[in-house]
């Protein structure tokens, strides 16, 4: 496969069917390719796979509340296997310690719920820029 002109992947957890289905449309138009995951237990795998030698994504996408594992533990699960990919936390429940928490876990960024969607896109071009570049 060829970086130059092979799509960067995604990896996407958002339990909303809906809001999971209009993010992976989002970024499929915007040129990416994405493995969407219906909760954290599933991009927790994909994050697992991809470390021991499984295609690598270049961003990590993920809601913070969903049932079993959360956007926080996908945080440190992807800071210990793909410690070079960034991840970027939707949240409905933005409060200032979730956003502490994520910060301190290594996040990239965190968007509350409801965020323009050219905001998202956005800080994942930026996020892949910045790693073609690095």
């Amino acid at each position: 496969m060829d970086d130059v002109t092979s799509p960067a992947l995604i990896f996407l957890a958002e339990d909303d069917p809906a809001m999971r289905s209009m993010l992976r449309l989002l970024m499929t138009r915007s040129g990416f390719e994405v493995v969407a995951c219906a909760d954290g237990a599933s991009l927790i795998h994909e994050i697992q796979l991809a470390h021991t030698g499984a295609p690598r994504p270049q961003v990590i996408i993920s809601d913070v509340q969903m049932p079993g594992k959360g956007g926080l533990e996908v945080v440190e699960v992807s800071k210990r296997c793909l410690p070079e990919v960034p991840v970027i936390l939707i949240t409905a429940f933005g409060d200032e310690r979730t956003h502490r928490r994520a910060r301190d876990l290594g996040a990239t960024a965190v968007l509350n719920k409801p965020f323009a969607l050219t905001d998202l896109q956005r800080l994942v071009v930026e996020a892949v820029a910045s790693a073609n570049n690095g």
